[in-house]
């Protein structure tokens, strides 16, 4: 089975092809969390979850966590805001496909 990405291609169901901005090794979204496009959310299932948490190694073990349940952008840089308490990121994950547990 296969389905349209965002880019117009075919690729098979459960491969989320991210836009260049939102991927890891991007400077995008994973790194400074900016606006949230309608593409993100744009069908039932889809959502974008941004934490915070103590430190890197608390905000890693909760995206393996997700990632274990549901499919995910992965794991993302973490970054911190002066000011701010604690570490952010940001997270993709798509509720309709299993993640690695699955």
């Amino acid at each position: 089975m296969t389905r349209a990405t965002s880019r117009g291609k075919w690729s098979p169901v459960g491969v989320v092809h991210l836009p260049a901005a939102n991927r890891p090794t991007a400077r995008g979204v994973c790194a400074i969390m900016s606006h949230i496009d309608d593409v993100h959310v744009s069908e039932p299932g889809l959502v974008v979850l941004d934490v915070t948490a103590h430190d890197e190694a608390t905000a890693h073990t909760v995206m393996s966590a997700l990632e274990r349940s549901w499919a995910t952008s992965g794991v993302c840089p973490v970054h911190r805001e002066p000011g701010e308490p604690g570490v952010k990121v940001r997270i993709y994950a798509d509720l309709r496909r299993p993640g690695t547990n699955g």
